[in-house]
């Protein structure tokens, strides 16, 4: 019974805390036209209260094997879960440009650090249940996505028009969080030490860096998705109500295959199964957008499934291949932080290719022309196999 009431707060902190990784940043979105006009900034600035965190998921996951050999697993993840709250109650007083600027860095800092943290977590906890636990992980953020993106700007109106309270309401999450592992940090008094000894990022490994190009092309198809499926459904003669509609569908089909195509790839083993059939809805998805033969719903749908499946997916790849959660962590931090910074970058190359062609149907082709080249690592035999 003991045994079981420690799995449900394991499973229970790591939802929680995956919840504050993305809420951050997204919180931001729906209000920058105001917090724009408010501080007097220029679009350019304003694109760093978005930009920096992302920017920071890719660099300092670099540090994440530092960070784990100083304080261990549960140790390093309660500091970050502090240093994100902390970061987002400041929201509350920052009334000039370059406190909120300097949030958001630290936001990102801490999300950066935390997310291969609790890779390793998973890999150490739950061996066996890595598909489950990832996909509760996954779903964690786009609940956390979906609830501050949704809710930010009816918070704004219950706080008399503050955008800067609307912003720092997010950080009770983090609390909630912590008590859970203030919990675990009391039980479990740190990590193994010959685990901490392994925590080198894996450079040299060949499998690590197709691990990298993999996940960032995946993540870089999503964010081609989520920056431009909208403004190419508005250019077919749609309202901005309907393309608003069809991406709130596309992020609610998503966050039910988060959790449901890992956690099925964990009871049928068969992993390549799993990452084809997602890159397949993905791939009829985009083509979908090039030659329109049906709604754009159904579009909306088949990214959603796709997606949603790929994501997760990606995130076991590194926990599926090695042996240790010192190994685990070292393997994500190393994808998670090169892969953010490919799939950054494939949005902004994607831009240059619309104002080249004055058209979107370029930018899916390539979107479609990428789910191949992935289908063709998944093919590749050793891809999926476990490292020696």
């Amino acid at each position: 019974m003991k045994n079981r009431k420690r799995t449900y707060i394991y499973i229970l902190a790591i939802f929680l805390a995956a919840i504050n990784l993305r809420m951050g940043i997204t919180s931001i979105s729906p209000l920058l036209e105001t917090i724009r006009k408010d501080l007097n900034m220029s679009n350019f600035t304003v694109s760093f209260l978005t930009s920096i965190p992302v920017l920071c998921m890719g660099v300092f996951a670099l540090l994440t094997g530092k960070v784990y050999k100083r304080w261990g697993t549960e140790k390093a993840i309660v500091v970050c879960l502090l240093l994100i709250g902390a970061a987002t109650f400041m929201r509350s007083f920052t009334s000039s440009v370059l406190p909120l600027l300097i949030t958001a860095l630290l936001i990102g800092i801490g999300i950066g650090l935390i997310g291969p943290l609790l890779s390793g977590f998973i890999k150490e906890r739950f061996p066996t249940k890595i598909g489950l636990m990832i996909g509760i992980n996954t779903f964690g953020m786009v609940a956390g996505v979906a609830l501050s993106s949704g809710i930010t700007v009816p918070l704004q109106h219950e706080f008399k028009g503050s955008w800067n309270m609307a912003l720092a309401f997010w950080g009770i999450f983090a609390i909630v969080a912590l008590f859970f592992w203030f919990s675990i940090m009391k039980e479990d008094k740190g990590t193994r030490t010959h685990d901490r000894q392994n925590n080198r990022l894996p450079l040299k490994n060949k499998k690590a860096r197709l691990f990298t190009l993999f996940f960032g092309l995946q993540a870089g198809i999503f964010y081609f998705v989520t920056t431009w499926f909208a403004p190419a459904i508005q250019s077919t003669g749609a309202s901005s109500q309907q393309a608003g509609a069809l991406i709130t569908l596309f992020t609610l089909v998503q966050m039910v295959f988060t959790f449901v195509i890992p956690t099925l790839a964990d009871y049928y083993k068969n992993r390549a199964f799993w990452f084809l059939g997602s890159l397949c809805f993905v791939l009829v998805g985009l083509l979908f957008m090039v030659n329109p033969l049906t709604t754009p719903w159904l579009s909306s749908i088949l990214l959603g499934i796709g997606l949603g499946g790929l994501f997760p997916l990606a995130l076991m790849l590194p926990l599926n291949a090695v042996k240790t959660s010192a190994d685990a962590g070292a393997w994500s931090a190393m994808m998670q932080s090169g892969g953010y910074i490919i799939g950054g970058i494939i949005p902004i190359l994607a831009g240059v290719i619309r104002d080249f062609f004055h058209g979107h149907q370029q930018g899916f082709i390539i979107m479609a022309l990428l789910c191949v080249i992935l289908m063709i690592f998944i093919l590749r035999p050793s891809f999926l196999k476990q490292d020696d």
